[in-house]
């Protein structure tokens, strides 16, 4: 069967708090008061809703590597302080048990985010909680993945206590070089390269209370996440996804239709019907992204024309011009110098 093409999105806020946690991370600075916001505990509106997860991720793979900060997503689930009334923080404050926290988050979820799987498995005497992004191939997930079971463990033991104990982690991601600080954070064994992203626990840890339940709390947040709760499938969100893939791609000379299919899992025919619902037109929308980046690496850096022309995937500089010209109404030198002088007063 073809894999089917939804990229999940991610809510403005929870882009905006996660950057802002990076921002002080990057920089080794972290608020004397802790003064970290998680994820929204208000859905905000439908416009403003629309970051691609697969932008998110990827935006977290490359704040990793340009600051070399390998475990940037553990960071950032151990920067996130204090308990809050967010989807994480609500829900294990007031459930009776941790059985009904899980089960609630796994129906919930799509609340904060959607093109994800959260599910609560109980079989063989094991229990799981999994969390699966669907259809980020291609894509680094390692640092989301780290940043959601880490601010989950954190919420579990708030509200059951530190005695409590994972057996172990798995993570769909390759093995990062050291895997000391994944075991440390999640105090258990973890397993990368795995079929599931997972947390792995006893069953005997669902009955067990949490000392600050409260029933009539609890039933008031239930019913407020049930108002939040998408209307039926949430559109999907292909051209964001497209465009967040486009900017890397342009780079690396991948930016084929082939390849994002390729990237993307699905046949190039089924994704040339996929852009035709929606009326999506890959080549004209690579030139724009093309243009964008363009305008993008000259006013921010200075490379070359010639380079920024080769590094674009244009056969030879005097075609970029062109292209650069018809877009902008400017040359590529023109619209540097303009950038570099800055608004006029």
């Amino acid at each position: 069967m073809t894999t089917r093409l939804v990229v999940g999105a991610i809510s403005a806020e929870a882009n905006r708090v996660a950057t802002h946690l990076m921002h002080h991370l990057l920089r080794d600075e972290i608020p004397a008061d802790g003064a970290f916001l998680a994820w929204p505990a208000h859905r905000p509106s439908p416009e403003a809703s629309k970051t691609s997860l697969l932008g998110f991720t990827r935006m977290l793979s490359s704040a990793a590597e340009q600051s070399g900060r390998a475990h940037l997503g553990l960071d950032m689930a151990c920067t996130d302080m204090g308990p809050s009334h967010s989807i994480f923080g609500g829900l294990f404050l007031y459930a009776p048990t941790v059985g009904s926290a899980l089960e609630s988050l796994a129906r919930y979820f799509p609340v904060v985010q959607t093109g994800t799987r959260v599910e609560l498995v109980q079989n063989q005497g094991s229990a799981r909680l999994i969390y699966d992004i669907h259809n980020l191939a291609g894509t680094d997930r390692l640092h989301d993945a780290a940043y959601t079971l880490g601010k989950l463990c954190r919420s579990l033991r708030r509200g059951v206590g530190e005695s409590w104990a994972l057996d172990h982690v798995t993570l769909s991601a390759p093995a990062p070089r050291l895997q000391t600080p994944y075991q440390r954070v999640f105090r258990a064994p973890v397993v990368f390269d795995a079929q599931h992203t997972a947390l792995h626990f006893s069953p005997q840890l669902l009955s067990q209370p949490i000392a600050s339940a409260d029933s009539r709390r609890y039933a008031d947040f239930c019913a407020h996440l049930e108002r939040m709760m998408p209307a039926g499938q949430e559109p999907e969100v292909l051209e964001d996804a497209l465009r967040a893939w486009m900017v890397h791609a342009v780079r690396m000379g991948r930016a084929t239709l082939d390849h994002a299919a390729a990237d993307f899992g699905v046949t190039p025919r089924t994704m040339q019907r996929r852009l035709k619902e929606q009326h999506i037109s890959f080549q004209p929308l690579l030139a724009q992204v093309r243009m964008e980046t363009a305008q993008h690496m000259l006013s921010q850096s200075t490379l070359a024309v010639m380079d920024i022309a080769d590094q674009l995937g244009f056969s030879e500089t005097s075609a970029f011009t062109r292209a650069f010209r018809s877009y902008t109404r400017q040359s590529p030198s023109a619209f540097r110098q303009s950038a570099l002088a800055g608004p006029i007063h």
